[in-house]
């Protein structure tokens, strides 16, 4: 039997380290969480997190006490940090860790964009700056887990995809070898908590509950994550171009990714690519194949991402719906916990969604 583990939340004060709480407090794999915010520290867990209160106890602490970490077999500490703020504390961090005992032991899973991109220039090309510790990039392992799940197995630094990169990534992996695509035209939705828990004018709700807008159109940073999937996967000439848009919903996202098949693919018959879709996924736990639309109420509060594939002639549209802070952030990070680990994969993570 796989022994529990140990666990530090680093920035457990914001969504993603609440995410992370509420899908680790019954892990089987958990042997004990603290959690860190500097902002909080000495308060409760529940003042933060209220619906946390009578099942995760503790206070947020200032400082990690690594040495508490180092006496566990199995240390793991997931960041939640702010995008960048991890890359610029790691250096010190090493430092803690080989004096506490931890370099070769831990596991770290970051849920920032911080360690996404292997390369200083395609990192400030999508973030619009320099990379805070650039000899870092391609130390860790991009942790799509139905995409890198045999890498995943024996990581020890995982960089956790971002939320909207999960989703066209996912409608996409089927059919990224295929050459010829051609123009990849994709619409993504998203809820306010994707813009994290501190207020701003895309979260403000008077300013959000009654519009719909487009924002960083052609030019999102998740945009450079597809990238490299594709290239990865030897897709030829293709090009990507992503829309996001803000919508009056808290959770969720939802992917159309459009584009004509190859004129040497004939014509596409919709029951035949939704078979491949099914083979491809048919060994992943939480990839569903759905008839007509998915629908982000089927899967907000889950790990799920549900898909679906429509076609007319040679045009094809893939639509993908996740939770963009469990699919698309903490639910992955569990997700990849348990493999690195050697839990069963869906370990902590079979639930439905809260439907209606």
């Amino acid at each position: 039997m796989t022994s529990p583990a140990h666990i530090y939340i680093l920035g457990a004060s914001g969504f993603g380290g609440g995410e992370l709480l509420r899908l680790l407090a019954g892990h089987p794999g958990n042997a004990g969480i603290r959690v860190v915010s500097r902002h909080h520290a000495g308060s409760p867990i529940h003042k933060v997190h209220p619906h946390l209160r009578g099942l995760v106890d503790g206070r947020f602490e200032a400082e990690p006490d690594w040495r508490w970490l180092a006496d566990s077999q199995r240390p793991v500490v997931f960041s939640a940090l702010g995008h960048g703020d991890l890359a610029s504390q790691f250096a010190g961090m090493e430092k803690q860790w080989a004096d506490a005992g931890l370099t070769d032991r831990l596991l770290l899973v970051d849920l920032s964009s911080d360690f996404r991109l292997d390369h200083p220039g395609r990192y400030a090309g999508a973030y619009g700056r320099p990379h805070p510790a650039p000899d870092l990039l391609g130390t860790f392992t991009y942790g799509l887990t139905e995409w890198k799940r045999e890498q995943v197995k024996t990581a020890k630094r995982i960089a956790n995809p971002g939320c909207f990169a999960t989703a066209v990534q996912l409608a996409l992996l089927p059919i990224a070898a295929t050459p010829g695509l051609g123009l990849l035209a994709v619409s993504g939705v998203t809820g306010s908590s994707g813009s994290g828990s501190l207020p701003g004018e895309g979260t403000h709700h008077p300013t959000r509950a009654h519009d719909f807008r487009a924002y960083k159109p052609l030019e999102h940073q998740h945009e450079a994550e597809v990238e490299v999937m594709l290239v990865a996967h030897g897709a030829q000439r293709h090009r990507l171009a992503f829309v996001p848009h803000s919508a009056p919903m808290v959770r969720g996202i939802f992917a159309t990714v459009q584009f004509e098949w190859p004129e040497h693919g004939g014509a596409v018959v919709t029951q035949s690519l939704t078979e491949k879709y099914r083979r491809y996924y048919e060994g992943s736990k939480f990839v569903r194949i759905v008839e007509g639309t998915p629908r982000v109420a089927a899967v907000a509060g889950s790990n799920f991402c549900d898909i679906s594939v429509a076609t007319k002639g040679r045009s094809v549209a893939v639509m993908a719906a996740l939770d963009n802070l469990v699919k698309g952030m903490a639910g992955q990070a569990v997700q990849n916990f348990n493999v690195a680990l050697g839990f069963p994969e869906d370990t902590g993570l079979r639930q439905a969604a809260c439907y209606p």
